[in-house]
C-alpha cells in the first residue's frame, strides 16, 4: 500500500498539467491493464454483465460491457487526482440534468427534507459518485460515510480530497449513531448500498430479474430516523457529457418500525432503492463499477 501511496502522490502533482482528454485517456489504459491482468476481478465484473443483459459469461457483448466499465473506472480515477483543480463553476452550466417528474434534482431534494428529517441518498458505486457528492455540496449540506485504506497515509490523502471541497465524512465504524445524528439536523448522508452480503447478513431484493443480498442498514436508518431515501446518480456520456439525475423520494411509511412490520418495510425500502439503481444501470451498464460477484451462484 505505502507504494500505492507514493504513486498517488506522484500522480497528484502530474495530473494537475494534463489535458482532460489525456488525463482520461491515461486512466482509461490503467483501468483495462488491470481488468487483464486480474483475472477474479475480470470473472466477476463479466458475471455481473451477464445478469444485467441476461447473455451468457462468454457472448462478446458481455465482455465488452465489462471491459469498457473498468475504462470508464479508470477514467474517474484519474478526475479524482484532478480533484483539487477541478472547475465545479464550468460544471453548473454544462450538467445535464436528467431528472423525471420535478423540477430538475433539487426539485426532489427540497420535497425529501420539507419534513425536517434528512435525507438518506441512496448511492451506488456507479458513474462518478466522488464528482456527485462534491457537487452536491455545493448545495446542500452533505456527509458520505467512508471505508479506510489499510494505508493510513493513502486513507489520509483520499478522505483530505473529499473534504477539501466541503463533504463531510462519516467513518464506516460506528456510523449508525453519527448518521442519525446528521439526519436529525435535516441534512444529506450519502451511502452507496449495492454491496453484496452473505444471506444471513443481508436483505432479500430482486436485481435484474434474479435474487440478491444487500444490507438493510440504510433502510433501517430511514426507518428509524423518518428520513427519505432518495436515489441520485452522476455519470459521464458517451461524448464526455456530464449526467446527473435524481429519482422521487422514498418516504418510510408510519407505524411500521417494530416487529414483523418494520422487517417488511425494511425489506420495501431496500427493494425499492435497487428498482432506482437497476433502471439507471440498465441504461448505462458500464458506468456501474461493481468489481465483486453481486449474485450468488444460483
Amino acid at each position: 500500500m505505502s507504494s500505492i501511496y507514493h504513486l498517488a502522490r506522484a500522480g497528484y502533482g502530474l495530473v494537475k498539467w494534463t489535458p482532460r482528454g489525456a488525463r482520461h485517456g491515461i486512466g482509461k489504459v490503467v483501468g483495462s491493464s488491470i481488468y487483464l491482468g486480474w483475472k477474479s476481478k475480470r470473472i466477476h465484473t463479466q458475471q455481473n454483465m451477464a445478469h444485467i443483459t441476461g447473455r451468457s459469461i462468454r457472448d462478446p457483448y458481455t465482455k465488452r460491457l465489462a471491459a469498457a466499465s473498468w475504462k470508464n473506472y479508470g477514467r474517474i480515477i484519474a478526475d479524482f487526482m484532478y480533484f483539487p483543480h477541478f472547475d465545479f463553476e464550468r460544471l453548473e452550466h454544462e450538467i445535464h440534468d436528467l431528472t423525471e417528474g420535478a423540477n430538475g434534482w433539487r426539485g426532489y431534494v427540497d420535497q425529501a427534507l420539507a419534513p425536517g428529517r434528512g435525507i438518506v441518498v441512496a448511492s451506488a458505486h456507479f458513474g462518478n459518485y466522488d464528482m456527485a457528492a462534491a457537487y452536491f455540496a455545493r448545495h446542500y449540506p452533505l456527509s458520505i460515510v467512508t471505508e479506510n485504506f489499510n494505508d493510513p497515509q493513502m486513507t489520509d490523502l483520499v478522505l483530505g480530497q473529499r473534504k477539501e471541497r466541503g463533504i463531510g465524512l462519516i467513518p464506516m465504524e460506528g456510523s449508525a449513531r453519527r448518521i442519525l445524528r446528521v439526519l436529525q439536523q435535516n441534512q444529506l448522508v450519502a451511502i452507496a448500498v449495492d454491496r453484496p452480503v452473505p444471506q444471513e447478513e443481508g436483505v432479500e431484493i430482486n436485481f435484474f430479474g434474479h435474487k440478491t443480498y444487500v444490507p438493510g442498514g440504510p433502510a433501517a436508518l430511514a426507518l428509524k430516523s423518518g428520513a427519505a431515501i432518495l436515489p441520485g446518480f452522476m455519470w459521464y456520456g458517451q461524448r464526455n457529457e456530464c449526467f446527473i439525475r435524481a429519482f422521487p423520494p422514498i418516504f418510510p411509511r408510519a407505524g411500521m418500525s417494530s416487529g414483523a412490520n418494520k422487517a417488511a418495510e425494511i425489506a420495501r425500502l431496500t427493494q425499492c432503492m435497487f428498482d432506482a439503481i437497476e433502471e439507471i444501470v440498465r441504461a448505462w451498464p458500464t458506468q456501474w463499477y461493481m468489481f465483486r460477484q453481486f449474485w450468488s451462484s444460483e
